[in-house]
């Protein structure tokens, strides 16, 4: 078993805390679980789009441009739930597909769904770290993995670890957040408001780099860039939009005050953060060499 660290421990509280994922009520009958167990941004085109649709919509982009071929071995990293692993798994056909998460709750609930689903012998869950792979080498022919590699301690150890269990050729494919080019290191005001964010999201302040200083970790750790598409755009004003009143009482029902109010600070914060140009989102694909 991984042993999971301080920094670990605080992303599982963070994704877990006041859930009311019930596993003892995962029977025959559909487990309901909010918003079909999707946790990212979600891609959003319209002022009127629901979050289950845009983060449906953001899986759908992942998948028609990630040019995939030929998936032998799929690593999932930060699956959370599982919903988008059971959609690459369905969509790209590999032999095998394995997802890891930092919270236990996620992977023991997509185990169960494995099972519903009948898929369980092609389609595993492991609690972990995505950081400290746990794999042989070259054991994979694709890692994907969305907006998770922001909390990986750090994200720049994880692309050394993906090199390592990736087979030559494999290919890393990631939706991820990055800094803008409006971000300023040397002003202290854009430290602070990256130190207030960086707490509040849980993402080691190690991980905030710009574009050229990303593709440069990518590059280190043996992969050649195929493609970095930035798509904020369609990412932070639809979900910094999406924290009306209606999602705010359900995230309080489901997670408590306290949660909800987090996540709701969260959310606006990074609606924020971007309109200033001091973060982007990025879709990245990068082959192993």
């Amino acid at each position: 078993m991984i042993k999971i660290v301080e920094h670990e421990e605080k992303v599982e509280k963070f994704y877990t805390t006041g859930s009311k994922v019930n596993l003892a009520d995962f029977d025959s009958t559909e487990l309901r679980i909010d918003n079909e167990g999707f946790l990212s941004f979600g891609y959003w085109e319209n002022k009127t789009d629901r979050y289950l649709d845009a983060t449906k919509r953001l899986l759908k982009f992942v998948i028609e441009n990630s040019e995939v071929k030929d998936a032998d071995r799929i690593l999932n990293v930060a699956c959370g739930f599982g919903p988008e692993s059971f959609a690459y798994f369905e969509h790209f056909k590999p032999n095998e597909l394995i997802g890891i998460d930092i919270a236990k709750v996620h992977t023991d609930y997509a185990n169960l769904k494995a099972k519903q689903l009948g898929v369980a012998d092609k389609v595993k869950f492991v609690h972990g770290d995505a950081v400290a792979l746990d794999f042989p080498d070259r054991s994979f022919s694709h890692i994907l993995g969305i907006e998770g590699p922001a909390h990986f301690n750090t994200r720049e150890k994880f692309f050394k670890s993906a090199g390592r269990v990736l087979k030559q050729g494999g290919e890393l494919l990631l939706t991820d957040v990055i800094l803008g080019e409006k971000f300023k290191a040397w002003n202290p005001l854009h430290q602070t408001v990256l130190r207030v964010g960086a707490k509040g999201w849980v993402v080691p302040m190690a991980n905030g780099v710009k574009e050229a200083a990303y593709k440069k970790q990518l590059e280190d750790a043996g992969f050649e860039i195929v493609f970095l598409k930035k798509i904020g755009d369609k990412v932070f004003p639809g979900y910094s939009r999406s924290f009306d009143s209606e999602v705010i009482q359900k995230h309080t029902k489901c997670m408590g005050f306290m949660t909800s109010m987090g996540f709701t600070f969260i959310g606006k914060l990074l609606g924020w953060l971007y309109k200033k140009g001091f973060i982007e989102y990025v879709y990245v694909k990068a082959r192993k060499k």
